[in-house]
């Protein structure tokens, strides 16, 4: 049988960052480059999109242990740290970037590289962010790195009138501000959004955008609310122990509830929909000034208005969702129009408890058994097991 293609999933690699919703998605830099040069060492060579493409359709030939790399989301600091080190082993990757996201700045910042030449202090890099056009252009130039399309808004649409939260300093919805304010969204990780709306805005039922139909809850509800909050307390109300029943009651006592929201209709959420791939494609295409042919669902979310628009946009490929559990591992005779990933999480949990860096040797044995290699399963479970034991007694 035809030699599965592992193709890793990464998102930021950067030092975690505090506060920050989603700092899970986090690797450091000295843990990702342990990851890389272990695998280089041990002989595995990164492959492109495109040469995948081509093997999945039974076309082109791929060099042994052949692994693809990805980063979701298009985070600075794939320019500041993962650019740097993927270049000093001469590994390549694709970046997904989302075109709400891109960042406005003009020319672009200092890397890991400068550091190494002295251009520029290790503690002076800023990596809190995402890309501009500058830093895509030049780590395109390198042919090390392509780009491609990971849709618009990467974001969370209310779904219907049931109120789940509300909005509160520190919540876990930064995707309330983007959806506010989405010109600030390249932002975010840098600035205080949380006033960008009302604190005690209701949160309702919400699912990804290229699959949620999109409700539009009655304004006189988050306004009754969002007056309650500022009459009693602001931002200290939601130090109340009590202070969500308080508000859920509060809701119930509105007259007519919010029988004013509405659901987007199907024209309107096909317009949506085209947006977010259609539109948001031609946008990254000029931007870089060549054409984007592969595809990545943001939050592995998609239905099949979503890979209908996707098809008609020219995309001739896209990610498998990451909940897909079917036999596909990137062979011969599997569909080339969807790639399964690998996760390449920050740490290794059992049981719900995080046990053990995934380092290089870690993600190498992980990278043997999705493979096949003889013994492959056998050694990760071994390498798991010492891991495990060693949590044990730290």
């Amino acid at each position: 049988m035809a030699e599965p293609v592992p193709v890793l999933m990464y998102h930021s690699v950067a030092p975690r960052i505090k506060n920050w919703a989603y700092s899970f998605l986090s690797i450091d830099p000295a843990t990702f480059e342990d990851q890389i040069s272990t695998l280089s060492r041990a002989g595995f060579v990164t492959i492109s999109l495109s040469e995948l493409y081509e093997y999945m359709l039974g076309k082109g030939r791929i060099p042994p242990k052949a692994v693809v790399l990805t980063l979701d989301d298009g985070y600075l600091d794939n320019w500041v740290y993962a650019f740097p080190i993927l270049r000093k082993y001469g590994f390549r990757a694709t970046i997904y970037v989302s075109t709400d996201f891109v960042d406005r700045a003009s020319a672009a910042r200092p890397n890991l590289a400068d550091v190494w030449d002295g251009r520029a202090k290790k503690e002076d890099l800023e990596w809190r962010g995402f890309l501009c056009q500058d830093e895509m252009r030049r780590m395109l130039m390198s042919d090390l790195i392509d780009i491609e399309g990971h849709c618009r808004t990467h974001t969370w649409y209310f779904t219907s009138d049931k109120i789940v939260d509300f909005h509160h300093p520190g919540d876990a919805y930064p995707w309330l501000a983007w959806n506010e304010r989405p010109d600030r969204k390249p932002l975010y990780m840098r600035e205080d959004q949380s006033e960008f709306l009302p604190l005690g805005s209701p949160v309702f039922e919400h699912k990804k955008s290229l699959v949620a139909r999109r409700y539009f809850p009655d304004p006189a509800l988050g306004k009754a609310l969002t007056e309650y909050v500022a009459a009693n307390g602001g931002r200290l109300f939601s130090e109340k122990p009590d202070w969500r029943e308080d508000l859920f009651g509060v809701s119930r006592t509105i007259p007519g509830k919010g029988d004013g929201g509405r659901h987007e209709s199907d024209d309107e959420r096909m317009t949506r929909i085209r947006d977010e791939i259609v539109l948001s494609k031609n946008e990254l295409e000029t931007i870089l000034g060549r054409s984007l042919e592969f595809l990545c669902w943001p939050g592995g979310s998609y239905d099949e208005t979503a890979v209908e628009v996707a098809r008609e946009a020219g995309y001739k490929a896209w990610t498998l969702s990451s909940r897909d559990e079917s036999p596909h591992r990137n062979r011969p005779g599997d569909d080339p129009m969807w790639v399964r990933r690998m996760a390449v999480a920050p740490w290794w949990q059992f049981r719900g408890k995080q046990r053990a860096f995934i380092d290089g040797e870690f993600l190498k044995r992980m990278i043997e058994s999705y493979k096949g290699f003889a013994f492959g399963g056998t050694r990760l479970r071994w390498y798991k097991f010492g891991k495990l034991m060693g949590s044990f007694f730290r």
